[in-house]
């Protein structure tokens, strides 16, 4: 069923039904976040929260997310699911009850290779009715270099660590043993690090559990249509919000330093560009104009995951702060009005290999165009700079850049 045809499905669920489905749904992806944080090993899981976890339909609709992790670990679930479907299909693999996929493909919809993502398909009988998914940063992912964040000499995406495309760690139930043992061998420290997966499989399966158990409460036809229900509800808040934006275009300019101590032009002072057009209750992002990938070194955004994500979210927290509009439905109808343009090829949607580890450089000066947007959407000051504090995660990276903003215009 396309997103044309859910619109105008008669959606005969009353609202306090879909939203306590709605409800229930974000309770199993909060529950799920908060038993992996008890099961993890490592600190950046227990303490920094640097993880996500979520649901996701049998469409690749995202559904719900845990709202105490880390927004752009959650947020690029869905990615993960389609991005995995995609790998299997290409390989000729199917997804049966019991199987658990291991996914870290940042050209395959995940953030970055240190982000690896566990996808639980949860079945009611023989029928698919979604997935439980959690992703979390990893201390180290066999790279070239111990950790995972200060390869910064990273030349290619091999160098970057080990990559999972659509890894199967259960099949059918059944541990592969093989695997396992690859991860053990090739990464450092490596009970952390894998006693940090083995909790994400098993808070997903928790979730899948629950999901399964929701489903079987009240049928997954009503399931869906309450889903499709509030999906829709999500959709006409973000068009409203975006109707409020005065129709036009406006563009924004920041650079990252990159690689001052380079002799080549290419790697460093490179622009980002944001151009916004707002017609009616839609509006589109495009990026052209932003710099030339950088092929040997790692400061390049995987466009989905990393900058459909920063995009979405900086314009989910500007126009619909929950601090003003109270509680916000996260699914996939807030996406819906949105549409994001990169060229092929630049910062913000490279070619494999090249390098993406660093992304978290220029995706931070992405984001910084919530400030002129917040200023054009009538917000106050004190707004504002409640919005900026969404970014404040990433600035302690962002010792190597700059921002030289240009004043919005519109014309």
């Amino acid at each position: 069923m396309n997103d044309t045809a859910t619109a105008e499905l008669q959606l005969d669920i009353d609202p306090v039904t879909a939203s306590v489905i709605q409800g229930a749904l974000e309770n199993i992806a909060v529950e799920m976040g908060y038993k992996l944080m008890r099961m993890s090993y490592s600190s950046i899981i227990r303490e920094s929260e640097d993880f996500g976890a979520g649901l996701v339909d049998a469409r690749g609709r995202g559904l719900a997310e845990s709202t105490q992790s880390t927004p752009l670990q959650s947020g690029p679930i869905p990615g993960y699911v389609r991005g995995m479907l995609k790998t299997l299909e290409d390989r000729g693999d199917t997804i049966r009850p019991g199987d658990v996929i291991m996914h870290n493909d940042a050209y395959g919809g995940a953030s970055h290779g240190p982000d690896v993502g566990f996808i639980v398909p949860v079945f009611d009988d023989d029928s698919l009715i979604g997935y439980s998914v959690t992703t979390a940063h990893h201390l180290d992912i066999g790279a070239l270099s111990p950790g995972s964040c200060g390869i910064v000499d990273a030349i290619d995406a091999y160098a970057e660590g080990l990559q999972f495309k659509a890894i199967k760690v259960y099949d059918e139930g059944r541990k592969v043993d093989a695997v396992w043992h690859m991860l053990r061998d090739n990464i450092r420290a490596s009970d952390l690090v894998v006693g940090d997966m083995e909790a994400q499989v098993a808070a997903s399966q928790i979730g899948a559990q629950r999901f399964l158990a929701l489903v079987q409460r009240y049928g997954a036809d009503t399931l869906e249509r309450a889903c499709d229900q509030v999906m829709n509800h999500a959709e006409r808040l973000m068009r409203s919000a975006i109707a409020k934006v005065p129709d036009g275009t406006y563009q924004a300019t920041t650079y990252i330093d990159g690689f001052l101590d380079s002799n080549d032009t290419t790697k460093k002072d490179l622009p980002i560009v944001a151009t916004i057009t707002v017609v009616d209750d839609a509006m589109t992002v495009d990026l052209t104009g932003t710099a030339d990938q950088v092929a040997d070194r790692p400061i390049n955004m995987p466009f989905v995951g990393t900058v459909d994500i920063a995009v979405w979210l900086t314009i989910r927290s500007v126009l619909l702060d929950t601090a003003v509009h109270g509680h916000i439905p996260v699914n996939d109808g807030l996406c819906r009005p949105i549409k994001i343009i990169a060229p092929e090829g630049c910062l913000a949607n490279p070619i494999f290999p090249a390098p993406t580890i660093a992304r978290f450089c220029p995706a931070s000066e992405l984001s910084r165009f919530r400030d002129w947007m917040a200023m054009t959407t009538g917000c106050t000051w004190k707004s504002v700079k409640a919005v900026m504090a969404v970014g404040k995660a990433w600035m302690g990276w962002m010792l190597s850049t700059r921002c030289m903003p240009i004043p919005a215009t519109t014309r």
